[in-house]
């Protein structure tokens, strides 16, 4: 019975992507949304309380969810962030559905590919799932912009020999970014490497891979100008201009 029901589950979960259109690169097709790690969080994301439409939404992974400062660093922006766990590609497209179309955002900005490099998916795949997050963005919410930011050149990235990885899909994402209407990217790297290329240290906590407040800082810095601009381009936040 047991085998009879995970058949029946399989079955069912590829027919809804093949419905759809399209195909989760690196994803499970066995596992229940209840079954994924990060399941209690979405659950908890996707109870909060909707944000008002026409606003920012901040995806993605831990780079994202330990900016708890964003929506004061990004003042007065209307910005939710709904970045999750260590999350990749494909849980941004598992998790979809409960995250970005309730949103009713006018700018989503993403931010996701790092954990990937880490687990050796491949660049190729970290741009199509990319590409297919935007494809059901666009279906969601056909009003907003999207803001591609790029994977972080961390030193955790370099000691691991990941580093060629990260620079090849920031490379693929500025390309499919400048390949769509209403996508565009950011590149925070340099803002966090000195004129060398070398990464300033004090934007790194212990790990070397997520920031400190003086990283946040900086990437501040290049996102604000960028998520405004984008965000004031939609037709979307009219009424909420500041």
């Amino acid at each position: 019975m047991r085998m009879k029901h995970t058949i029946t589950l399989k079955a069912a979960f590829l027919a809804a992507i093949l419905a759809a259109g399209c195909v989760v690169h690196g994803a499970d097709p066995g596992r229940s949304s209840a079954e994924h790690k990060y399941a209690a969080e979405v659950a908890r994301l996707a109870s909060a309380p909707a944000s008002a439409p026409g606003g920012v939404l901040m995806v993605g992974s831990s780079i994202f969810r330990k900016w708890e400062s964003c929506e004061r660093d990004l003042a007065p922006l209307p910005v939710v962030n709904r970045a999750f766990g260590g999350s990749r590609t494909e849980d941004q497209l598992f998790f979809f559905d409960q995250i970005v179309p309730a949103s009713r955002a006018g700018l989503v900005v993403w931010y996701c590919g790092s954990n990937d490099v880490n687990a050796k998916v491949t660049p190729q795949v970290i741009v199509q799932n990319t590409r297919e997050w935007i494809g059901r963005t666009r279906a969601a919410l056909p009003k907003a912009r999207i803001l591609l930011v790029s994977v972080i050149r961390a030193p955790q990235k370099r000691k691991a020999g990941l580093l060629g990885g990260v620079d090849e899909a920031n490379k693929g994402l500025r390309q499919l970014a400048g390949s769509l209407p209403d996508v565009a990217y950011a590149d925070v790297n340099p803002a966090m490497e000195t004129p060398a290329g070398e990464p300033v240290a004090e934007c790194y906590v212990d790990d070397q891979l997520h920031l400190t407040m003086e990283g946040y800082r900086r990437m501040t810095l290049v996102l604000r100008p960028l998520i405004e601009k984008n965000w004031k381009a939609s037709p979307a936040p009219s009424s909420l201009n500041p």
